[in-house]
């Protein structure tokens, strides 16, 4: 009987080459599985790390504010240290960078209302304000109304809608995605305004530059000394009178020092007519939003946290967000 040694050999090789393949692959599936493994672990480990230096650094920087207040209790110009200092920490393979902003000039969606005896009543003068901001945001008036209802209606703790508003019928009902209740609360976040149908029509780029969901029930105000350029809509929305082109020229010419009394202010522009105000003028804040980087080899984070000093003055945190993380 012939056999044909170079068949054999042949097969013997393909064999070889199958096995070797076979193996590679396995080698390649666990080598990646296992570097998928410490990329996690690398992360996770990371993620632990950058809450706890997180908040660390609100900690640091709530005490920093607090003294500073405490020391400046009705001054606060933009120029300050507080303001415009960023601070570096050192951190296990990377550093940190932090700094502190005024929130107290963005116009608060909550300030729509006033919580009275347990009850959410209108804020006429909050109300004027917001209306006048989406008129110089040339937002038809029509649109206005339907804007101001429908977040009432989801502050409020009834089921009736207003003129222009919606209630529950509407999150519940078939054209809602997913379906929710109204919240019977102060917003929480800026997105929660998102699910209201009047948000697509107004346009979000219009809401989100300058409004904001501060849940705290106390009389909103501006600190003139802090507003920058490019807060012209702010400070002109402030006022029954003021246009936009007036405002921003009050903000460009402004001493770096700001004014620390109101009679100062409207004094220096004697010649411009404000007409009534809708909401606080002040010259300092007691809100403040930390912001924190975190900067390390393989990853980056950034943290927000919003710090009201109320009568108690500790600094209570209003929300923390995180991205990244």
């Amino acid at each position: 009987m012939f056999i044909n040694n170079k068949n054999n050999k042949g097969v013997v090789l393909l064999s070889v080459l199958m096995i070797i393949l076979l193996l590679s692959s396995i080698a390649a599936f666990i080598g990646n599985k296992y570097f998928i493994s410490l990329k996690r672990f690398a992360y996770l480990e990371y993620q632990t790390q950058a809450i706890n230096y997180y908040r660390g650094i609100e900690s640091i920087s709530i005490k920093r504010i607090k003294d500073e207040l405490e020391a400046n209790k009705e001054y606060l110009p933009r120029n300050h240290p507080l303001l415009n200092d960023t601070f570096s920490y050192e951190a296990n393979g990377g550093f940190i960078n932090t700094s502190v902003e005024d929130v107290s000039n963005c116009i608060n969606i909550n300030a729509l209302v006033n919580l009275i005896n347990n009850q959410y009543k209108d804020n006429e003068e909050s109300i004027k304000r917001l209306k006048k901001y989406f008129v110089l945001k040339e937002v038809d008036e029509i649109y206005i109304d339907e804007f101001v209802d429908q977040a009432i209606d989801w502050i409020d703790k009834d089921t009736d809608p207003r003129a222009n508003g919606v209630e529950d019928y509407y999150y519940t009902g078939p054209l809602a995605n997913p379906k929710h209740y109204s919240g019977m609360r102060y917003f929480y976040n800026i997105t929660e305004l998102k699910p209201l149908p009047i948000t697509n029509v107004i346009g979000w780029e219009n809401i989100n530059e300058f409004i904001c969901a501060l849940p705290i029930n106390e009389q909103p105000y501006i600190n003139i000394n802090s507003l920058e350029e490019g807060d012209g809509i702010l400070l002109a929305s402030a006022f029954e009178n003021l246009s936009l082109e007036d405002a921003e020229y009050i903000i460009f010419n402004m001493p770096q020092e700001g004014f620390d009394q109101i009679n100062t202010f409207f004094n220096n522009y004697s010649n411009i007519d404000f007409g009534d105000v809708y909401t606080g003028i002040e010259f300092t804040s007691n809100k403040f939003q930390i912001v924190s980087e975190l900067i390390a080899d393989d990853f980056n984070s950034k943290s927000y946290t919003t710090i009201y000093y109320g009568n108690n003055k500790n600094g209570d945190i209003l929300s923390r967000t995180y991205n990244g993380i």
